[in-house]
């Protein structure tokens, strides 16, 4: 036997054909008749599939389905270089229903649901399991979907649905069909984006922030959806597994929403800029930390010429832009921008201008009043720890050695007032 299917059955997982089942008493209608869904069969049994299409021009909340994004920016922040260059019909869209949220032994997906742009729109397949024993026959049908793409977006994907789809084909003793694709997961692009202005960024958190997406009444909430999949078991009765469907389906649909929503409001970082500001900020520090220097330099310019910015995303824009110059030594710009920090009270551009007169300018008097200004502000701030005691000590010594260098006939240059 296989060590690592082995050591999945340590675990307590099991397939799911094994899972026991109480026999229906009652008669109800069939789960197919319910969802108007086609029941497939292939080589290992069958399972039902539901399909949609959402066509080209179909309204998501404020978002309108269009083959018009451009993927290479989203790919990189987003880490998930294998987009760049593609279309975004070489991607599908996954997520999953489960018979246990955290994961565990014995959990497998009882629905599988996977979205792709076609030449028709957006369509939504969703692959479901009327008894565990066709759990086989709908891992294979997924798999023939996986087999067709390059690459896959999901929103948490990769800690959920995921390793759970690559057990459940291990112990199916079915190949892993997803492992040389390359995966978006929307979740952490989404926490990076919306870090600086929303509690929450849940999926359907960000279906009602940022895509005015409204839920309807046949919605389930996701803690409920493990318990009504064993009620139909138990008792046959279908009925309740449409607000799962649902749920998932949304779920699908509001992903590439997102995706295409994310893909456009980078898109207009090179054009006319129509987003929140702290939004676009966020945007900024995305790309500043991947060293995409230009892009983020032109992004924090455009935050800190809005005004609109809460102060402190205000400085830290000015401070980025500020350490972007100096990287590429140019103080002429660099200075502007640490002036502007400094005059709001930032101690650590205070500092940069006196290094600058100091070793670049070689202008000590303007340098020792740049000195003392970081000095009077972090006196104004406090000495709340061993860092601002040193930082004390740092900015005192600096003061000392100017004054030395300005006793050797240093005198006569400019203030930083002149």
């Amino acid at each position: 036997m296989d060590p690592l299917i082995e050591r999945l059955k340590a675990l307590g997982l099991v397939q799911a054909s094994q899972v026991k089942v109480v026999e229906k008493k009652t008669e109800h209608r069939k789960l197919e008749d319910i969802l108007d869904g086609q029941i497939v069969s292939n080589s290992l049994g069958s399972c039902l599939v539901t399909t949609s299409l959402y066509p080209w021009n179909y309204r998501h909340g404020k978002v309108i389905f269009e083959n018009t994004c451009d993927l290479s920016l989203i790919a990189e922040a987003g880490r998930a270089k294998g987009l760049q260059g593609q279309d975004i019909t070489n991607l599908l869209f996954l997520d999953t229903e489960t018979t246990g949220l955290a994961g565990g032994t014995g959990t497998f997906a009882f629905l599988v649901g996977l979205g792709n742009f076609s030449d028709d729109g957006f369509v939504l397949k969703q692959y479901i399991i009327r008894d565990p024993t066709e759990e086989s026959a709908m891992l294979l049908e997924v798999a023939n979907m996986f087999e067709k793409f390059p690459s896959m977006v999901s929103f948490n994907g990769k800690a959920f649905d995921i390793p759970l789809l690559r057990a459940r084909y291990i112990l199916n003793r079915l190949p892993v069909p997803f492992e040389s694709l390359s995966h978006l997961d929307l979740l952490f692009l989404s926490r990076k984006l919306w870090k600086n202005r929303l509690k929450s960024r849940a999926l359907q958190d960000l279906e009602g922030e940022i895509l005015d997406i409204p839920r309807t009444d046949e919605e389930v909430p996701g803690w409920m959806i493990p318990e009504i999949y064993f009620d139909y078991l138990r008792t046959g009765n279908a009925e309740p597994l449409k607000g799962v469907v649902y749920h998932n389906g949304m779920d699908i649909v509001s992903l590439a929403a997102l995706f295409l929503h994310i893909s456009t409001s980078f898109d207009q970082i090179s054009g006319e800029v129509r987003m929140h500001p702290v939004d676009l900020y966020s945007i900024g520090q995305i790309f500043h930390d991947l060293e995409m220097v230009d892009l983020a330099e032109k992004i924090f310019t455009e935050c800190i010429s809005t005004k609109s910015l809460p102060v402190e995303m205000n400085l830290e824009a000015i401070k980025r832009v500020a350490a972007i110059y100096k990287r590429q030594e140019n103080f002429k710009s660099a200075l502007l921008f640490w002036q502007q920090a400094a005059d709001l009270g930032d101690i650590d551009s205070s500092i940069e201008l006196a290094k600058y007169f100091e070793h670049n300018s070689r202008e000590y008097v303007i340098a020792k009043q740049w000195s003392e200004t970081a000095a009077s502000q972090l006196a104004k701030r406090g000495y709340h720890n061993y860092q601002d005691r040193q930082l004390r000590k740092e900015i005192d010594k600096r003061i000392s050695r100017l004054n030395q260098k300005m006793e050797k006939g240093n005198k006569n240059v400019p203030t930083k007032d002149s």
